[in-house]
């Protein structure tokens, strides 16, 4: 069988120059003078080789033609610099208006392949989250700092299914139900904690989130902000940030310099990883291994880890770092994401004067009354308080770049190629600040959301990719297994917050008003958005709110929280 049949048999033939480069080299000539044995085998063997090699060059060569666009007027420079650095987000924006459907950055030889609509985002990273769900290497933040065992990094592997299926299974919305008692006992906590230190509402949203996601987690609570828990958390927390701030360590940004000798010889990527490796891994062994003891003892309560270690984790092939690592997970993503959106949705409603705190409290005072606090039975009737809750979801998103997942095969999207191995980047801030479907999205506005009724897991899984308000659970198999109970501690805490209290400005020394600011200028530095430190006045509405506020937390105290008939710790 000659070249060219064997060219047309294997159907490769995809372009006119191919097809001319198989055809001169199966017609040339070119080893007439080797004398060896088996000639025409040897010749045939290189010949295939070598068509082979050539194939796979000029094919590759042939579909890249098909790439989303690069972004025009956005040099090669420019390029490095954005994805090294954490001011996407106004470029991002930007873009939405500028370019296509599909578009195109690079940072060194990875392609960034940007989902420019919902109807991509959609397609590419829920219907075919088979191919598009996993993540980029990560040198440094996954295999060295996490030992490849941390959830929101691992790849796409037997060991990720595996976590995430336990994970999903122990918070189904049944499940995150079952957390109510915590969520409300933590939430009268912190309704006192402001009436008595209402300058400090950093620090106690804070605790409220942390004590709310480690008695999730492991059944324990963090009653005061000055504890060793939450100084660990913290300190964890602070170094887990610098790792993870865009361009710090450039191994990240360009994975392919892990393998560099030279890189490894005057870069301290590596030492850095380990040192912070061994201090978070200790932290989250200590928290297992005191669960583990307590399970043994038969003192362990109700958690979401004590279902994990009695779901048969090790029949998975998972080792106990690696449950440790899929607890602490939770407890980072949990810690901080709650507090960051209970602020943001202070800032919004400072941002707009008295209009949205007047419309939150009036629907309050006729739904629920001033002689009882708010809970989890009056959300279907409160659609005001629920829509504060999308909106600022939509005016917020959790981080800086969007959603982020890895494509482990070649695919096509339309008349568009999507390489192996690039970087698929869903543009949610481009989404939530598309000014064609939100008029002035920089506004925190509530009303865009009062007639949406469905849950972020309802509008997720809508086949209608226009039913979801934001993306700041992420898409596909990413999705956050968690959405449940952060969207129903949202809820509670905001109504709680504006049922209870009144807030307004700060005055400064001379009685004037002190400003917040309200634009995204106010982020602080690294890969989430967060606000910045800011002054507000935050007093109770009138003394029977106060009473009624300080006498559910004595009753609550006496009690005590109660789980499957199980009394936690006060």
């Amino acid at each position: 069988m000659s070249m060219v049949d064997l060219c047309k048999q294997k159907k490769v033939m995809e372009s006119e120059t191919l097809y001319r480069y198989c055809t001169l080299l199966a017609n040339a000539n070119v080893f007439e003078h080797v004398a060896i044995p088996q000639a025409g085998a040897t010749i045939g063997f290189l010949v295939f080789t070598i068509f082979l090699v050539v194939y796979r060059v000029l094919l590759r060569d042939a579909r890249r033609k098909h790439l989303p666009p690069k972004v025009r007027g956005f040099p090669l420079i420019n390029q490095l610099l954005f994805h090294a650095g954490d001011s996407q987000i106004s470029e991002a924006i930007k873009w939405k208006k500028t370019q296509g459907e599909l578009f195109r950055t690079r940072a060194g030889s990875t392609d960034y392949i940007w989902l420019n609509s919902r109807e991509a985002i959609k397609e590419i990273c829920d219907r075919r989250s088979a191919v598009y769900s996993s993540r980029m290497p990560l040198p440094m933040a996954c295999d060295t700092v996490s030992a490849g065992r941390r959830l929101v990094f691992m790849p796409r592997s037997k060991r990720w299914r595996a976590v995430r299926a336990i994970i999903h299974r122990l918070l189904t919305p049944a499940a995150a139900k079952s957390y109510a008692p915590i969520q409300e006992y933590e939430a009268k906590q912190l309704s006192v904690d402001l009436l008595q230190e209402p300058n400090t509402f950093y620090d106690h949203n804070r605790r409220y989130s942390a004590s709310l996601i480690l008695q999730v987690t492991y059944g324990w609570r963090i009653p005061v902000w000055d504890c060793p828990e939450i100084h660990e958390i913290n300190a964890l927390a602070a170094r887990f940030g610098r790792v993870r701030q865009p361009g710090r360590y450039l191994v990240d940004t360009f994975p392919g310099l892990a393998n560099n000798p030279l890189f490894n010889l005057v870069s301290n990527w590596k030492r850095d990883g380990e040192e912070h490796h061994k201090a978070d891994a200790g932290f989250w062994m200590s928290l297992w291994n005191r669960l583990r003891g307590e399970i043994e003892k038969g003192t362990a309560p109700p958690s979401f880890g004590k279902g994990f270690v009695q779901s048969g984790w090790s029949s998975n092939g998972l080792d106990e770092l690696q449950g440790a690592y899929a607890l602490g997970s939770m407890i980072e993503a949990g810690s901080e994401t709650t507090t960051l959106f209970l602020n943001h949705t202070v800032i919004g409603v400072l941002s707009r004067g008295r209009e949205v705190i007047e419309k939150a409290q009036e629907e309050l005072d006729r739904v629920v009354g001033a002689e009882r606090t708010p809970n989890f039975d009056d959300e279907p009737n409160l659609p005001y308080i629920r829509a504060m809750i999308k909106e600022v979801l939509r005016w917020r998103h959790v981080n800086k770049i969007g959603l982020t997942h890895y494509a482990t095969e070649d695919g096509w999207y339309r008349h568009y190629f999507i390489p192996k191995g690039s970087v698929i980047v869903a543009n949610v801030w481009g989404m939530h600040y598309d000014t064609e479907r939100y008029p002035e999205p920089e506004k925190y506005d509530p009303m865009r959301f009062i007639d949406h009724s469905l849950s972020a897991a309802e509008a997720a899984a809508a086949s209608d990719p226009l039913a979801r308000p934001h993306y700041s659970y992420g898409a596909g198999r990413r999705i956050c297994p968690g959405m449940h109970v952060a969207e129903r501690s949202l809820y509670l805490n905001v109504a709680r917050l504006l049922w209870g209290f009144d807030i307004r400005h700060a005055k400064g020394e001379n009685g004037a008003k002190v400003h917040v600011d309200a634009t995204l200028n106010n982020l602080l530095p690294g890969s989430m958005s967060a606000p910045r430190p800011f002054q507000c006045d935050i007093r109770p509405r009138s003394s029977l709110h106060e009473k009624v506020m300080r006498q559910e937390w004595k009753v609550a105290q006496e009690e005590g929280l109660r789980i499957d008939q199980s009394k936690l710790e006060p």
